[in-house]
């Protein structure tokens, strides 16, 4: 019979080692399972993560060998048909420093004996090949984190793609392949100097690999010790104290209720304090089963194998002590997270060794003490205690130490150990010059015990919420309830993500119960008030802090004792625990006497947790009795996570553009957040079908929260209000809905009801338009929107269909919003758009009523009140008036003549500029396609630089070709005016009529002087032209304007007949 061995470490490309077995775990099996369980389901590639030594590769190796096995003696995988029907192929490879493509193409080149250099071809070319014989493909890949650590080394982007490109082989449905790589931490880990668009490949790597977690709790380990040492070594337990030290070890609460005894006894000669430190020894500072059978196979000193059987003697925690740090020396001495701890141990050992005793015998048995305490505080839970009692009992039953309990109070007194109250068992204590328990009690004679001490109190407790969990599961609405600490009452709203208050009501006078009783009968929120009646013990408590908080500040004044201050911080810390611990039990006490509890002036039975957490759903479905129900915690909370908060943009963008779509467009075969939160508000509730939004909700769930914003939107037809009133409205009781289902809601019931309403924003400016950046500025600044709903009485549904009609329109049963703005909007877009701003100013019209119509159109921010109020009004038709039907004809009849008054009075500005030109230049003709010759003939022999800068842009402007005269007159008047003609105000257009006529005439002078320019005379025609021009000035008339008239229009026939 081969012997069994035991090896370091297991190499999967090397095989099992001959004569060694394996024992199969819980979580072996548990692992196992879920890698059979996740490829029955789809998922073909895995990463089994553990730490060094837990046995990660001896996994492979024996669930290689089960697969291979032909026959039923199988240790892993019973039913090796959970995965395939058929042969199985097992492709080996050890992970080394180089890239997977590397390593998978010298594996298969081998394997196939082939020169094929494409690895992805060849790895599919031997899966056929595979599949023909009926087998089916297992490659593991062990030390898979040396491949991760290169490839993230060299050419990520690289390396990152041919995972991608292998995996999708190997996870494609239709292959029978399995991947199981193993690692010794997170796939990510590996991916830490990364840029982050690495890491964003890297994650979508790891998404493609399924995680299992191998690591075997230390139960686990100490049952593979038991199973070990059961086999290897032939103890017979004898010891009749063993089963009180394993009870004491359960009951202290140093190992789990669940360890098992007889597990404990096949853990013999280690007794079961030993056994779990040596367990939890290894796991910290060695690899985990690696390094524990290394522990059980040891030979030589301090080793299990050598263990001698005396009387009251195990292999016990001083044992550990030595094997631990003989072992794992170098570690410990390095700095680590126990260094304060096996330090305090040296030193104690030390001082032991420093100490007079009177017999050798006293000192090595007060070492093995130091050791036993050492090992207990360092590998025991923060639960664990030991009562001083029990200590002596271990020391004598396992250490062999006969005068124990002389021992410990040397110990004690030499300040080597004490007794740590607050912790309930024994600590190295490195010892102080104070006397802790002394200023204790000269404390009590200087600090007075605490009379009112609410505010004290507050300071030192917990601040704690507490969850409705039934009204959660029944409305899907998550609540919670704050605690607070008080004196008296305070009638506070609950707000934000608190939805009630449990009011710890701490009295200081006889009547205070009686004036709590009246006040919790007319408290209309979710506070439920519990009064306590005996407060001796949390007063005590709160009386131990301040005693130790007064000798930390006042006795140790320099803190130079670090020993003592950190005991007493310690023991305050631990009062503050049993403070917070006495308030719990005083709540829920099951004699219900130390408080009462009140609710709206009744007292409430509250003996437990369950009775308390009825009370508070109770109390919600009071108070908040107008809760819609939804469920989907998607959204339902206080504030969305980033995730759901990019799922609602994606919800609204299909809402404005996908609304008429069955399901908003969303593909029928995936479920995103968007979908199921459409699911939530819309479909599931009856608002949407088939594409249509429905008249209301057919779900009862959500039917409060659409009739309030029914109420709502009808209470806005007199007056627009706010949307933060709704928002107000919304998350106050009875409904104090979540920010995160109203942020979702309010643009779905906006949307949904467009129609019926008129959206105004900042200043009062009237919205037309439903779009994503208005949503988005609704939500930043909701206190800036506004809305009013549309009235449907008779004489404005009259007046509406009026100006249908004008605009050749039909008539409509209803004011609705699409109606209403397919109506309204040609108005505002004549005035916005169509007129100029001398329209828009200009009071130069036939019609008084015109002007007026222009100034109800100028003014309008709330359209519905400007055309069905305020222009009626301004017109003069009173609603009685409008009631006659031939009078809202006459309205209609004023509205289309101020429209074409308004259209025509630019063009009949230029028509007045026009008749005013052809007048004073007295032009022949009448008509701008004639005229416009004549008049820059008139001006054709000007030379320019005889003009100055005015005249010389006025003649520029004239001798312009246009095609048409609004034009010509345009920039003629541009020249003038020196501003655009349709900016002039009324009073400047006189002048402007006088200006053109002047510069023209100027320009004209300067024609008449050019062309004289042209005529040269000898000295004797000087002299007869002197003596005509004398004549001439003796026959003018005077009148300057009359005599240059006349002479130009003699100069200007005679230049021409020339």
């Amino acid at each position: 019979m081969a012997k069994k061995t035991f090896t370091l470490s297991a190499n999967i490309e090397n095989g099992i080692a001959e004569g060694s077995r394996y024992i199969v775990t819980p979580n072996v099996q548990k692992v196992l399972q879920e890698i059979v369980d996740g490829y029955q389901t789809g998922i073909h590639s895995f990463s089994i993560i553990g730490t060094y030594g837990t046995g990660k590769s001896s996994f492979l190796l024996h669930l290689e060998q089960d697969l291979l096995k032909s026959t039923k003696n199988k240790e892993l995988l019973k039913n090796t048909e959970l995965l395939h029907n058929g042969g199985f192929e097992i492709l080996n490879i050890l992970g080394d420093s180089m890239s997977l493509a590397s390593l998978l193409l010298g594996k298969l080149q081998k394997t196939m004996q082939s020169d094929e250099a494409d690895v992805l071809s060849l790895l599919k070319a031997y899966y056929a090949k595979l599949k023909k014989q009926n087998k089916f493909l297992l490659i593991a890949i062990d030390e898979f984190g040396k491949v991760l650590e290169h490839a993230a080394k060299h050419d990520p982007e690289e390396e990152l793609y041919f995972f991608q490109k292998f995996t999708e082989v190997v996870n494609a449905p239709t292959r029978n392949i399995l991947l199981l790589t193993t690692l010794h931490q997170n796939f990510s880990a590996y991916a830490g100097k990364l840029s982050q668009t690495q890491k964003n490949e890297w994650t979508k790597v790891k998404g493609r690999f399924q995680e299992v977690v191998f690591a075997e709790p230390i139960e686990q380990l100490l049952y593979l010790a038991a199973e070990h040492i059961s086999m290897e070594f032939k103890y017979k337990l004898t010891d009749k104290n063993f089963h009180k030290i394993y009870r004491m070890a359960v009951d202290g609460k140093f190992v789990a209720k669940d360890f098992n005894f007889d597990t404990a006894c096949k853990l013999y000669p280690m007794d079961t304090f030993a056994a779990y430190a040596i367990t939890r020894a290894i796991q910290r500072y060695g690899q985990n089963e690696r390094s524990l059978f290394t522990f059980l196979n040891a030979k030589g000193a301090h080793s299990v194998s050598t263990f001698k059987e005396v009387e009251n003697v195990t292999y016990n925690l001083a044992d550990v002590y030595d094997y631990v740090t003989n072992s794992f020396h170098s570690y410990l001495n390095d700095a680590n997270s126990d260094s304060t701890g096996w330090s305090a141990i040296r030193l104690s050992i030390e001082r032991v060794e420093g100490s007079d005793w009177k017999e050798p015998q006293q000192m090595l048995d007060a070492i093995k003490i130091v050791k036993a305490i050492g090992m207990l505080n360092l590998f025991g839970n923060a639960g664990f205690t030991m009562l001083h009692s029990e200590m002596t009992e271990y020391a004598k039953m396992a250490l062999g130490v006969e005068f124990a309990s002389t021992i410990l109070h040397e110990l004690e007194r030499l300040k080597i150990v004490r007794y740590a109250e607050y912790k309930k068992r024994l600590i190295l204590f490195e010892g102080t010059d104070i006397n802790i328990e002394e200023e204790v009690t000269n404390a009590s004679l200087v600090v007075p015990k605490p009379i009112n001490y609410v505010d004290d109190l507050r300071v030192y407790f917990n601040n704690r919420v507490s969850p409705v969990k039934a009204y959660y599961y029944h409305r899907g609405t998550p609540r919670y309830f704050e605690y607070q600490l008080l004196d008296h009452p305070q009638d506070i709203v609950p707000t934000g993500d608190v939805d009630g208050y449990v009011q710890m009501i701490f009295g200081t006078s006889d009547k205070q119960y009686e004036e709590l009783e009246v006040f919790s009968m007319n408290c209309e929120h979710a506070i439920i008030f519990a009064y306590f009646n005996n407060t001796g013990e949390i007063v005590q408590h709160l009386y131990n802090i301040q005693k130790y908080r007064y000798i930390i500040e006042k006795v140790l004044v320099d803190k130079s004792d670090r020993v003592a201050l950190k005991e007493l911080t310690q023991l305050m810390e631990y009062e503050k625990t049993l403070l917070n611990k006495a308030l719990s039990e005083s709540l829920f006490s099951f004699l219900g006497r130390d408080v009462t509890w009140l609710y709206k002036g009744e007292v409430r039975k509250v003996q437990s947790h369950r009775d308390f957490n009825k009370l508070l759903s109770e109390v919600c479905e009071d108070v908040y009795s107008l809760t819609p129900i939804i469920n989907n915690e998607l959204f339902n909370k206080h504030k969305l996570s980033s995730n759901i908060s990019g799922a609602k943009a994606k919800y609204l963008q299909a809402l404005l553009e996908n609304s008429d779509k069955v399901d908003f467009g969303f593909e029928e075969d995936k479920f995103p957040p968007e979908k199921t939160i459409y699911y939530s508000l819309l479909k599931n509730t009856g608002l949407h079908i088939n594409g249509e939004f429905a008249d209301a909700p057919t779900n009862q769930g959500i039917k409060t929260l659409w009739d309030a914003c029914e109420d709502f939107l009808n209470s806005t037809r007199e007056k627009a209000r706010k949307l933060s009133e709704l928002v107000k409205k919304l998350s106050a009781q009875p409904y104090k809905i979540k920010d995160g289902v109203l942020e979702f809601w309010l643009p779905t019931y906006l949307f949904i009801k467009r129609q019926d309403y008129s959206l105004y924003g900042e200043n009062g400016q009237y919205i037309p338009n439903f779009n994503i950046e208005l949503l988005d500025l609704m939500k930043k600044h909701i206190g800036e929107f506004k809305i009013k709903a549309y009235a449907v009485d008779g004489v404005k549904l009259q007046l509406f269909n009026q100006y249908r009609k004008f605009l050749n329109l039909g008539d409509n049963s209803s004011i609705k919003g699409g109606a209403f703005i397919e109506t309204i909007k040609p108005f505002l877009f004549f005035y916005n758009r169509q007129l100029n701003d001398y329209a828009k100013h200009t009071k130069s019209l036939p019609h008084e009523e015109s002007i007026k119509f222009r100034e109800v159109l100028a003014r309008a921010k709330d359209p519905e009140k400007a055309f069905l109020e305020d222009l009626p009004e301004a017109l003069g038709y009173d609603d009685d008036k409008l009631k006659d039907e031939n009078a809202v004809q006459d309205y209609c009849y004023v509205i289309q003549r101020a429209v074409r008054e308004l259209r025509g009075c630019y063009n009949q500005l230029i028509d007045r500029i026009e008749g005013n030109l052809i007048e004073s230049l007295g032009l022949e003709s009448c008509e701008y396609s004639e005229y416009i010759k004549e008049i820059q003939q008139r001006l054709s022999k000007v030379k320019p630089h005889l003009l100055n800068p005015r005249q010389k842009e006025f003649y520029q402007h004239v001798m312009a070709q246009f095609d048409n005269r609004t034009e010509w007159y345009q920039s003629v008047s541009f020249a003038v005016l020196g501003s655009p003609l349709d900016r002039m105000t009324d009073d400047q257009e006189p002048k402007l009529h006088d200006d053109i006529v002047f510069l023209f005439k100027e320009c004209e002078q300067k024609a008449v002087l050019s062309e004289s320019l042209n005529y040269k005379i000898d000295e004797k025609e000087e002299a007869r032209s002197q003596e005509l021009e004398s004549k001439i000035n003796d026959i003018l008339s005077g009148d300057n304007n009359l005599d240059v008239y006349t002479l130009m229009r003699i100069l200007q026939k005679r230049l021409n007949n020339d």
